[in-house]
């Protein structure tokens, strides 16, 4: 119930942000946008364009009245990082104009609000023009260049040329404003290598040697050292996890085998001493007084080995290592014998993702280096090579219960995986293919199609049905669709989902 109600207040979000179909403006903060090219009634009366430029790390996205000679043309100007899609905060904007060889420029040093800067210019010479950006911000300077921009001679020419113009009536309008404010991003479609990928399932097990047994060392009762020896909790190496105690037990208890190896270490050590006088004066022979030491070292070990922990309460059973206790296999009062395991503490640096391939894989086995998996519970999808793994081993024989053969990888541990977690496999073989492929996370579906939104403008989007291929998780293979080069939404692509129910871009301006 509460999904429906936050997908009913966000669409009444995008719907109050959308332009009003029934108005020549839109005006939100003093500040609206259009479509690529359309009609306008602003102060000069005379039709708008929009350009949208990329670098690797910037989007420009501009909307400006057509020029014309001696008109003042007002550049409202969105600037957004494209590694967090948020605003430009500060710096300054240049924008030149450069027709038949004589250039006009000005600068804005402050954003009129984030994000936005407004530089104008009045052009003096009709023709086609070079429209340059010049940015310089805290991410360095950056240049933007597109030519072929037309200057008109009045308003007759510019309303002719807009209405020889077309529109889509199928753009979906997304405003910078919207984008900014959300978790929000968008990709190129990529023509590049992909590999092989074969899905299958897997587990998270412990790492060789990371787990210890945490052993009795005698036979008694167990009494828990702490109330918080849970699984989960942190220990340190040499904290006292349990205390083995016998005095509750008749005959051979740990008491009884105490003060025996005590009274079995003094006789012994008397023997000893008396030996070593008698020794010194020829009194006994060499092999009486051997006897006499290894009796006194063998009795020192055992009550040492006894001593060692042991105090009024009981002997206390350690923790062999630095971790967390992942398993604890006793209960209060319960009586255990020598060699038990009580508990195991997991050292936590280490974990194995354990793959199980089917018999189809088998030959592409020797090609695994690396692979992507993903929790069922989670989108978020991890990768071998991101958290320093590396492939051990395979199996050479194929289980009969499931007529699959493991894979391993040793990868680091982090406090998002939990050792027996299930989990969703991509194993990435060396063998690649030149193929056209987009992020996995734009893609969202409508009975059973599968589509995405591709950017057309700086804040217009087309929603495109698609045909997928292959599927490593985090990418995935475009058959049909698209092409290289274009822009699909990667994160956020519902929230423009919602804006397609309000309706297209209306054909009209609106007021900056």
């Amino acid at each position: 119930m509460k999904r429906y109600i936050w997908i009913s207040l966000a669409l009444s979000f995008l719907i109050a942000c959308k332009p009003n179909n029934n108005s020549h403006g839109h005006d939100h903060g003093e500040h609206a946008h259009g479509p690529d090219t359309h009609a306008a009634h602003d102060e000069e009366d005379h039709s708008t364009m929009s350009l949208t430029l990329y670098n690797e790390n910037t989007e420009l996205f501009v909307e400006f009245p057509k020029l014309m000679l001696d008109h003042v043309s007002k550049f409202t100007t969105h600037l957004t990082n494209l590694k967090t899609y948020k605003p430009y905060t500060e710096g300054s904007v240049k924008v030149i104009l450069m027709v038949a060889g004589k250039g006009y420029s000005n600068t804005v040093n402050t954003p009129a609000r984030d994000g936005i800067f407004t530089p104008a210019l009045m052009p003096k010479k009709a023709g086609s023009a070079t429209l340059v950006f010049e940015v310089n911000s805290k991410y360095g300077k950056e240049k933007f260049v597109t030519k072929n921009i037309p200057i008109y001679k009045d308003h007759e020419e510019a309303d002719k040329a807009a209405d020889q113009e077309t529109l889509s009536d199928h753009e979906i309008s997304f405003l910078k404003e919207q984008a900014w404010k959300i978790d929000f991003a968008t990709a190129k479609v990529k023509n590049s290598n992909f590999q092989n990928i074969i899905k299958t399932t897997g587990t998270l097990q412990p790492a060789v040697n990371m787990e210890k047994q945490v052993v009795a060392k005698t036979s008694g009762v167990v009494h828990f050292s702490s109330t918080d020896i849970v699984a989960g909790k942190t220990v340190d190496k040499n904290t006292s996890l349990f205390i083995i105690t016998g005095k509750e037990l008749a005959g051979d208890n740990l008491s009884t085998l105490y003060t025996e190896a005590k009274l079995e270490l003094e006789k012994a050590k008397a023997e000893f001493d008396r030996a070593s006088t008698l020794r010194e004066d020829k009194i006994v022979t060499e092999k009486t007084f051997l006897e006499a030491k290894s009796a006194y070292e063998n009795a020192k070990v055992k009550f040492n080995s006894i001593n060692k922990n042991y105090n009024n309460r009981g002997l206390s059973i350690l923790s062999p290592v630095n971790g967390f206790v992942c398993e604890v296999f006793v209960n209060e009062g319960q009586y255990v014998e020598k060699g038990s395991v009580l508990a195991k503490v997991d050292q936590g640096s280490k974990l194995m993702l354990k793959a199980d391939v089917y018999q189809k894989h088998l030959k592409e086995l020797a090609n695994i280096k690396s692979a992507n998996f993903k929790l069922p519970y989670r989108n978020k999808v991890f990768s071998t090579e991101e958290l320093n793994g590396r492939m051990i081993a395979y199996g050479k024989d194929i289980h009969e219960d499931d007529y699959t053969t493991p894979l391993f990888f040793e990868l680091d541990l982090t406090p998002e995986l939990y050792s027996g977690s299930f989990v969703e496999v991509y194993l990435k073989s060396e063998n690649a293919r030149n193929i056209l492929h987009i992020e996995k996370s734009a893609i969202l579906e409508d009975q059973g199609l599968k589509y995405v939104f591709v950017q057309t403008g700086g804040e217009s989007f087309e929603k495109r049905f698609i045909t997928i291929g292959a599927d490593n998780g985090r990418e995935v293979e475009i058959i049909k669709g698209l092409r290289a080069g274009e822009r699909v939404v990667s994160e956020g692509a519902y929230f423009v989902k919602l804006a397609s129910l309000a309706g297209s871009l209306p054909a009209h301006s609106h007021e900056h």
